[in-house]
């Protein structure tokens, strides 16, 4: 039977998040999740581990919910640094928590929980040659750094408006992805903290391919309803070294090998998982039956957005 394996809830933006049993999904996403971040003062910028040399150190502290989110209003949470100390957000408005990240990165930051109008991050433009080069990289790639790197600016939450997202409100991800994956390179440690998934589709016992699942509405247990939208890009979060797991730049180099998806005029993006949107909010658990049913597209968030990006390169050529 397909089932929901492991749940993720990631209250920081780029810290490690926390596995729990049950995920509230609200009409925007998963409560709570992203709830938190940190605005670069210098540049204005989201902080996120995506511009890895300076602010990859995120990655090493952990943040749990002090109490499971309602998706009403943000969630206190506590922060566990490298060295042990833990902090929450609700001392003294933040300003601890502030302070202790902004001394972590050596970069002033302030904590915030929405996002500003217009508010973006930077993200590293790997120098793979298995990923090529997209017509979004082309377009929006800043001069190189004093390093030789690129970045792309990238909006945040083109699809999840107001929220500290990446792009879309639920990222979901088959332990069958997973496994084939590994079996390309074994050497690697395909632990699904490196994808940060909100909930992982145990089809263990029954390998598909999530490409089978684009278009169709999952029900998850007994009200939960989520519509799979398009691939995940992957991006070098997932290289990235964080507590138990070592840098390694082959697990994009994989994903890039098998899963190079041509997404219309935005070009070849390597993938692994599903973008998805919540059609009925509802409460999902660790091991609720899932089942799929193919539906007409669903022009959400999501999908609107990516039309108008096509249509924005396809405008500028």
């Amino acid at each position: 039977m397909t089932s929901v394996g492991t749940l993720w809830q990631y209250p920081v933006k780029s810290m490690q998040g926390e596995e729990v049993e049950q995920i509230l999904l609200t009409a925007t996403g998963v409560a709570g999740d992203r709830a938190y971040g940190f605005l670069d003062v210098d540049t204005g910028r989201l902080v996120s581990a995506k511009r890895p040399k300076r602010f990859g150190a995120l990655l090493n502290c952990r943040a749990r919910f002090v109490a499971p989110p309602t998706g009403d209003e943000s969630t206190a949470v506590e922060v566990t640094f490298p060295d042990g100390s833990v902090v929450r957000s609700d001392a003294d408005d933040g300003a601890e928590l502030t302070r202790r990240v902004s001394e972590l990165l050596g970069r002033e930051v302030r904590l915030i929980s929405t996002a500003p109008e217009g508010l973006a991050l930077d993200e590293l433009v790997p120098e793979l040659e298995e990923l090529g080069e997209s017509a979004l990289s082309a377009l929006q790639a800043e001069a190189p750094d004093s390093d030789g790197h690129r970045f792309l600016q990238i909006p945040v939450a083109m699809a999840a408006p107001g929220t500290l997202l990446d792009l879309a409100a639920l990222h979901v991800l088959a332990t069958s992805t997973l496994k084939r994956l590994a079996a390309a390179h074994p050497g690697g440690d395909w632990d699904p903290r490196r994808m940060r998934p909100n909930f992982l589709i145990d089809d263990g016992d029954d390998p598909g391919d999530e490409d089978d699942w684009l278009g169709c509405d999952v029900h998850i247990g007994e009200q939960a309803v989520v519509h799979i939208v398009g691939p995940t890009p992957r991006c070098v979060m997932t290289t990235l070294p964080q507590p138990g797991l070592g840098k390694d730049n082959d697990i994009l180099r994989t994903v890039a090998r098998l899963n190079l998806k041509e997404m219309g005029a935005l070009g070849q993006f390597a993938c692994a998982g599903s973008y998805a949107e919540v059609v009925t909010p509802g409460v999902v658990r660790r091991g609720d039956s899932i089942r799929f049913a193919r539906v007409q597209p669903r022009k959400g968030a999501l999908a609107a957005t990516i039309d108008m990006m096509t249509a924005a390169l396809a405008g500028g050529k």
